[in-house]
């Protein structure tokens, strides 16, 4: 990163949103050749931003009625005209001139329940299906099959009614999306820069008798003061103390951290330019680690960076986690987990996943250990600039109840030529000691 986060005047600076922009829509029509598929209805609030739309405030990612319309060989896709006849919206999105026609695409269509007007729902989506229609005749390709993301029974009936040929769209923007641009990259890695300064006022302000709570605000405000455009729920995992030590994730609560607990924090979900992080790490508060403490670290630690080794193009997801195991295929380490629920050590939380508009987008997934207890993962080739979060966990079960204890530590980065690009720079070797630690 030799550079600032934003266009200047005063150099030439890598990052192009409207690059960015136009590739990932060239991207999403050439999934919809590929997948045959003559339009796609996405009601995603992430895949809107994909191919250039940003609603304009951010409850519409709960309230799923606002959608748009990506047709084949149309370039930018349909969206919403907004109430003031576009007023309000061109002079943001001027890309979308001749686009805004979308007048059924209405965010108040959550309401997908209205018991004293059961009528209500049926009619409109009639009326949203129509006007898909009218615009897929239009184009030539109403008789395509035409994907959808994300439905309610009553839309897909109505599009029954309608004559709209609806299949499962989401395979279609998966490989869409699977494969980052340059631009996409440098948003993640900005992320994650954004990330790795709350970390650090987090290390600052870890003391014994804040709760986990204060953790997660003292975590978000940094964010927001290092640039976070948005945070993703804010869905931060606090685990402390006892709270660590039996299988993360949990949200904050009011827990009060005591000396020599561990933290085990993940920043994730924080948005730079619509990309995200997923981003744990694990702190002793208020004491030096124990032996136990540091001994369970190490290993989580060495089980991250041998996982995170073993990527490279060319081969598959299930490559990547068999050649893991067999590295940890020693005492107490990754590759013996005990059948549960044996005593030992136990890696649950270790895998690698897509990273990208979500904290965790949809695709091909790195089980590692988590498969003995979330069964198999479908295979999925590795190629270049794929993004993944990469994570370890380390948790102790005594045969009656789980230590007290538990690490985890992640990173994000990109497949490169050859092997793994981590963005992520954030201190991890050693376990961190904050507030009052003393001297060992």
């Amino acid at each position: 990163m030799q550079y600032g986060k934003y266009a200047v005047d005063y150099e030439y600076r890598p990052y192009n949103p409207e690059r960015m922009r136009n590739e990932r829509v060239a991207r999403a029509q050439a999934a919809l050749k590929k997948h045959g598929l003559g339009a796609m209805i996405l009601y995603d609030y992430d895949y809107h931003r994909y191919v250039g739309y940003y609603s304009f405030h951010q409850y519409a990612r709960r309230r799923l009625g606002t959608f748009v319309l990506l047709i084949q060989d149309q370039g930018l896709p349909y969206v919403p005209i907004d109430h003031l006849n576009g007023q309000w919206e061109r002079p943001r999105m001027p890309w979308f001139e001749g686009k805004m026609v979308l007048k059924t695409s209405k965010v108040y269509q959550l309401c997908q329940g209205l018991p004293d007007t059961p009528q209500f729902m049926p009619r409109y989506f009639d009326e949203t299906c129509e006007e898909i229609k009218a615009l897929l005749k239009k184009h030539d390709v109403l008789d395509m099959p035409c994907g959808i993301d994300i439905a309610s029974v009553n839309m897909l009936e109505a599009c029954k009614r309608a004559g709209i040929k609806i299949v499962d769209g989401n395979n279609c923007m998966v490989d869409a999306i699977k494969i980052k641009t340059q631009d996409e990259i440098h948003c993640l890695r900005n992320a994650g820069a954004i990330a790795e300064s709350a970390h650090w006022e987090v290390c600052k302000a870890l003391r014994p008798g804040m709760t986990e709570l204060e953790i997660a605000g003292v975590a978000a405000n940094g964010c927001y003061k290092a640039g976070a455009e948005e945070l993703e729920g804010p869905s931060f995992v606090v685990c402390s103390g006892e709270r660590s030590g039996y299988g993360v994730p949990n949200m904050p609560t009011d827990r009060m951290v005591r000396p020599g607990d561990l933290v085990v924090l993940d920043i994730n979900g924080v948005s730079f330019q619509g990309y995200r992080t997923c981003f744990y790490r694990t702190y002793c508060v208020g004491d030096k680690p124990t032996e136990f403490q540091k001994e369970i670290y190490h290993v989580a630690y060495e089980a991250l960076m041998t996982l995170t080794e073993s990527f490279k193009p060319g081969i598959t997801t299930t490559d990547v986690q068999q050649n893991w195991l067999k590295k940890g295929d020693a005492p107490g380490l990754w590759g013996r987990i005990p059948k549960w629920p044996e005593p030992g050590r136990y890696f649950y939380g270790t895998t690698a996943h897509p990273i990208g508009l979500r904290s965790g987008d949809p695709g091909a997934t790195v089980a590692g250990a988590s498969g003995q207890f979330m069964g198999d993962f479908p295979s999925g080739k590795l190629e270049k600039n794929m993004t993944f979060a990469v994570e370890a966990a380390c948790f102790t079960w005594h045969g009656d109840r789980w230590a007290k204890d538990g690490v985890k530590i992640e990173h994000c980065g990109v497949i490169t030529d050859d092997g793994f690009e981590v963005f992520y720079r954030f201190p991890t070797k050693d376990l961190i000691a904050c507030g009052l630690p003393g001297a060992y």
